[in-house]
């Protein structure tokens, strides 16, 4: 192996070990050895017979795969031999998609002059695929560790990252963002990105109103906007869970008459759910009708002394 130290590296030493001892666990490592002079230094004839041999060998072997295709890609030829490389390459990777894998798929196809194929393995599609995992990984590494509390400093900044990757469309996502900006006591971070200014822009959007809505009433502030878009959500469905968000916040703002009713309408209509299903529980939603009641007899019994 010290015979590919040099600027000319010579194959045959390594060759005749692989002949030699086919069964050796170093042939492995021959094989990858010897890619790098067969991809770019050796003629194409050989370049193709070693590459054959090689993923022959070691059919599953990712290094190798993508090697040949990167010398097909370079010759130019045979395109579809590459194509069906790449092809097995990206299903062995999995999801997410690998660039490399998806780049190389592209200019195999656009060697062959198929640009709308080209296009569908690298184009817009894949960019949104990729920065959708992106985004997934920054706020599972941000999620994780500020619930462990340590490693505080690069939470912040994946989920500053995960925020400006994620397109508006995305709202799942802001809102995971200002839970972990929540966490690291940073509540001005997560209205910038989940707050008002965000909500006056989804007024018409039931699910993200509901999901708005119940987002600020766990987290217990920004009630205010959190208590509007309840309404127009319950304005939109008047559903058990949307009848209960409003309720709840409500009764966080001590209005507590009002939201009475929205809690009842919310338990007459979870339990019209629990007749058709009978693993749909009530409780919280009788819990919440308690809850209120013993609010206002209290406020009662109050004014009364």
């Amino acid at each position: 192996m010290a015979a590919f130290g040099g600027q000319q590296p010579d194959p045959a030493p390594l060759q005749a070990f692989i002949k030699k001892y086919p069964s050796s666990p170093l042939v492995k490592n021959a094989y990858m050895y010897l890619t790098y002079y067969y991809q770019s230094q050796a003629p194409k004839d050989a370049a193709a017979k070693f590459f054959e041999e090689y993923t022959a060998k070691y059919p599953d072997n990712k290094g190798a795969l993508a090697a040949y295709v990167e010398r097909i890609i370079r010759d130019k030829e045979p395109v579809d031999k590459g194509i069906a490389l790449a092809e097995k390459l990206k299903e062995l990777q999995g999801y997410p998609q690998s660039p490399s894998v998806q780049e190389n798929l592209a200019q195999l196809f656009t060697i062959k002059g198929d640009a709308a194929k080209a296009d569908e393995e690298y184009g817009k599609d894949f960019l949104d695929s990729y920065i959708s995992s992106t985004v997934y990984g920054l706020t599972g590494y941000a999620n994780f560790w500020v619930d462990q509390g340590k490693n505080l400093e690069s939470v912040e900044a994946a989920a500053d990252l995960a925020a400006k990757m994620a397109p508006a469309s995305q709202w799942y996502t802001l809102s995971t963002v200002a839970g972990i900006y929540n966490k690291l006591k940073k509540p001005e971070k997560a209205l910038a990105v989940f707050g008002p200014e965000f909500i006056k822009s989804h007024g018409e959007d039931q699910n993200i109103l509901s999901s708005y809505a119940s987002f600020w009433s766990r987290q217990g502030t920004n009630l205010d906007s959190a208590l509007e878009a309840a309404r127009k959500s319950v304005g939109l469905t008047s559903d058990y869970y949307n009848n209960y968000i409003l309720a709840n916040i409500l009764f966080k703002l001590k209005k507590h008459p009002e939201a009475l009713p929205y809690a009842e309408k919310a338990v007459e209509l979870a339990k019209a759910m629990a007749a058709k299903y009978p693993g749909f529980t009530t409780q919280q939603y009788d819990k919440l009708v308690k809850d209120i009641k013993d609010a206002i007899a209290k406020e009662k019994s109050g004014i009364t002394k």
